[in-house]
This record gives structure tokens, C-alpha cells and sequence, in this order.
């Protein structure tokens, strides 16, 4: 009979392959469907085509079904602390009052925009053409949509604040420490990755694919695989380890 190794390891071990894995099927699936429906010149035209509009749905999906298999909790340490010392000396045992759905979606969309164009600037500083104000958008809304837009859904608008001026939060749950820091280090992938592509823009090849911003998008968008895949095989390779250690056999 074969061993259950899926059973021995941690809750937080499984969330990373799931949430990996999920990201690297839902991220080819998608460039997958941009080269098969040749849509891959119009990434950058985000007023005459909605193909962007794909990745919040997928970042979306992939918050709901990892969110809701392991039970995550958004909710940061800091605050929790708070309200407990609060309790303690006013004597009120009541929860704190959270914001409206409509008002954590007027924020949520603020840091949205915020983001994005702060992500424009960047784009500008780097040497994007003024001309080209489309493109900068469309860019700045794809960086924007796979680094702060996971971010923002899972931990809010104001936690999301907190962590971009602080580098400091503290989640509630070590599982959710561990997904925080997953979305942190897809951060560095899809930005490494979209600076990393700007290398064949000044090449002389003369393709339609070094267009700005297609490279960038796309090398966005495979720093994002990238990085998920490395956490995967790096996630079960040190499971398998560690489980071996423990039966003898590593």
C-alpha cells in the first residue's frame, strides 16, 4: 500500500502548492488564450480591447479558492492587539466596527489608483515614450493587477497601506503569514520580470514583439510564472526532504 506523503505535510506546505500551482495554470492558460486568439498586439491598447480585464478575474478566482480551502484570515495582528487592550481597560467586549463594503471599495480602488500611477511615473523615469500615454496605462494596470490588486483583496486597503510604507504587518495565523509572503515574492517576479524584458526593446530585430509595452507585459506576466513555479519545486522539494529526514530515508 503507498505511502501518504500528502497527508504529512503542514497546512501551510499544502497552500503553497496549491496557491502555485493555481497561478501557474491560470497564468499559461491565459497567455496560452492571448497567442491562440491573437490578441497578443493588443495588450497595450487597454481602451479598445478588455483582454486586460482577464487578470483581476484570475487573481480573484485564485483568492476565493485558496482563501476559502484554508480558511485565511486577512486580518493583521496589530490591530487584533489593539482591540483587545482597548477591552481590556473600557470593558467593552464588542468588535470593533468594520468599514462598509462601499467604503473598502472606494478604498481599495483609491490604492488601485494610486498604484498605477505610481507604476506610470516609474514606466516615464525609465523611458517610456510620453506619446505612448495608452500603453503606459495599460502597463501600469498589468503590474498593478498582478503585484498590489492580490494584496488589496486579501488584507484590505488600509493593511495594504500599512505594508507599503511600513514593510511591517503582522497577520493573525502563520498560514496567512505564509500566503503574504507568497503575494510579496510574486511582487518581485512580475517586476523583475517586466524590467528584465526591456532588454529586447533596443534591439534591431525590427519584430512586432518588441513593440513597447508587449515585451514588458509579457515578461510581467512570466515573472509571475516564473516565480510560482520556483516556489512550487522549491516548496516540494524541502517537503520531501524534510519528510525523509523523518523516515530515514534522506
Amino acid at each position: 500500500m503507498p505511502v501518504d506523503y500528502g497527508s504529512r505535510f503542514p497546512p501551510i506546505t499544502k497552500m503553497y502548492i496549491l496557491a502555485s500551482s493555481l497561478s501557474i495554470m491560470l497564468n499559461a492558460t491565459f497567455f496560452a488564450y492571448v497567442l491562440y486568439a491573437d490578441k497578443l498586439y493588443d495588450i497595450g491598447k487597454c481602451w479598445t480591447s478588455w483582454i486586460l480585464m482577464v487578470l483581476p478575474a484570475i487573481e480573484l478566482l485564485k483568492h476565493y479558492t485558496v482563501g476559502g480551502a484554508f480558511r485565511l484570515d486577512g486580518t493583521a495582528r496589530s490591530s487584533a492587539s489593539t482591540t483587545g487592550q482597548h477591552s481590556k481597560w473600557s470593558g467593552n467586549k464588542t468588535a470593533p466596527k468594520r468599514p462598509s463594503p462601499a467604503l473598502e471599495l472606494l478604498g481599495a480602488l483609491m490604492v488601485f489608483l494610486l498604484a498605477m500611477l505610481f507604476y506610470g511615473f516609474i514606466c516615464l523615469v525609465l523611458g517610456a515614450p510620453l506619446e505612448q500615454y495608452e500603453e503606459t496605462v495599460s502597463l501600469a494596470f498589468v503590474l498593478t493587477s498582478l503585484t498590489i490588486f492580490p494584496i488589496i483583496i486579501f488584507i484590505g486597503y488600509s493593511e495594504t497601506l500599512q505594508l507599503l510604507f511600513t514593510e511591517s504587518l503582522e497577520l493573525r495565523t502563520p498560514i496567512a503569514n505564509g500566503y503574504l509572503n507568497l503575494l510579496k515574492n510574486n511582487c518581485i517576479g512580475v517586476i523583475l520580470g517586466a524590467w528584465g524584458a526591456s532588454v529586447v526593446a533596443p534591439l534591431d530585430w525590427d519584430r512586432p514583439w518588441q513593440v513597447y509595452p508587449v515585451p514588458n507585459m509579457v515578461g510581467a506576466i512570466g515573472g509571475a510564472f516564473g516565480m510560482n513555479l520556483f516556489t512550487l519545486a522549491s516548496t516540494i522539494f524541502f517537503a520531501f526532504c524534510y519528510t525523509g529526514r523523518k523516515r530515514g530515508i534522506v
